[in-house]
């Protein structure tokens, strides 16, 4: 019964099992009257964290409690990973962190993160994928703290530092479980999980082994308008100082039709990145459907960036990845996304 308690963690433990009750799907309605009880006198300073519930069908989905970059508070997080292998057991897979965007007007209505195809995506070359919902979103509930600043005088150093401190919590507690590597962990993320990636980065975390960046940045959409940024100089000036200290390779996805970093602005990131002293590959892909910060959310755009993710992490990595098998056409939900199969770079 203990594994119950981690819902209740929360500040907003009740909404938090709510949405999770409804959206995960990995829950059985016999179980709600006991979380009842225990969320009754449970509170954040349990500090009840590891898998919550049994494995779904699609990549052994699981509900996980994580420790969050606040003492007492507590993440949700969605965990995928490959069939353990039977002639090696005890195999341990190499971590990968997938972290999410922010929609300001919906943050605390969004399902759990599952970026199912990016996630299966990692899952068939070996790794784990846990997916953490930062402070201020969905399940996890609570007060926005990464959001530091207004529009017009924004702080987008700190922001990615205030989110980066969940990713790290998930990143220490994660590579200390038996079945994940100590060493050799991918940090991903998209929008503004994609900058909390770089504010990774910044800090060399000894069990990271590299940054993957789609459409990373924050303020996009200032007052409403697509193309424009909140703080833009801010911004760049903030990729600059996290450049300065991060030592880890990356690679970065953009697409010239983003509506939220285009790639003039992509650019300029990788220019303040670089110019602090920080690795970066960058790749400007072409126009993808009707928006291209939505490159990472369906099967198509592994047409795009796969080939070149494949090779990124086949250096840093020292070897080819085995891929699982041909993906399947599930889930019903992925977008319909015309394929595109060219891709243009700059460095």
């Amino acid at each position: 019964m203990a594994f119950l308690k981690g819902i209740c963690a929360s500040r907003d433990a009740g909404d938090g099992l709510r949405i999770l009750m409804e959206r995960t799907g990995l829950f059985l309605i016999a179980l709600i009257g006991l979380t009842a009880l225990v969320c009754g006198t449970a509170s954040a300073a349990d500090n009840t964290y590891g898998g919550f519930g049994p494995e779904g069908p699609r990549m052994r989905e699981q509900l996980w409690i994580l420790p969050s970059g606040e003492t007492g508070r507590s993440l949700r997080a969605t965990l995928f990973r490959p069939e353990d292998d039977p002639k090696a057991p005890g195999k341990q897979f190499p971590l990968v962190v997938i972290n999410h965007g922010t929609d300001e007007s919906t943050r605390l209505a969004v399902s759990m993160p599952v970026y199912y195809w990016l996630s299966r995506w990692f899952v068939e070359r070996g790794y784990a994928v846990i997916l953490p919902q930062r402070r201020g979103h969905g399940a996890t509930g609570g007060q926005l703290s990464e959001a530091v600043g207004t529009c017009a005088n924004p702080n987008h150093y700190e922001s990615g530092n205030i989110a980066a401190d969940d990713i790290v919590a998930t990143i220490n507690y994660m590579t200390a479980q038996p079945f994940i590597a100590k060493r050799g962990a991918i940090v991903a993320g998209i929008s503004t999980g994609g900058w909390a990636s770089l504010a990774v980065a910044a800090r060399n975390l000894p069990q990271v082994q590299a940054i993957v960046n789609f459409a990373g940045g924050r303020g996009g959409h200032a007052y409403g308008q697509p193309n424009a940024i909140c703080g833009e100089s801010d911004l760049l000036s903030a990729a600059h100082f996290y450049g300065e200290t991060a030592r880890e390779p990356t690679i970065w996805f953009y697409s010239e039709n983003d509506s939220y970093f285009g790639p003039n602005l992509a650019v300029k990131l990788a220019h303040a990145w670089s110019s602090g002293g920080g690795d970066v590959e960058e790749h400007i892909l072409p126009p993808y459907g009707s928006d291209g910060h939505t490159i990472a959310d369906d099967r198509q755009g592994w047409d795009i960036w796969g080939a070149s993710l494949d090779h990124f992490l086949t250096t840093v990595r020292g070897s080819e990845m085995q891929v699982a098998g041909e993906p399947a056409e599930q889930p019903a939900t992925a977008l319909a996304t015309s394929a595109i199969a060219t891709t243009g770079a700059t460095r």
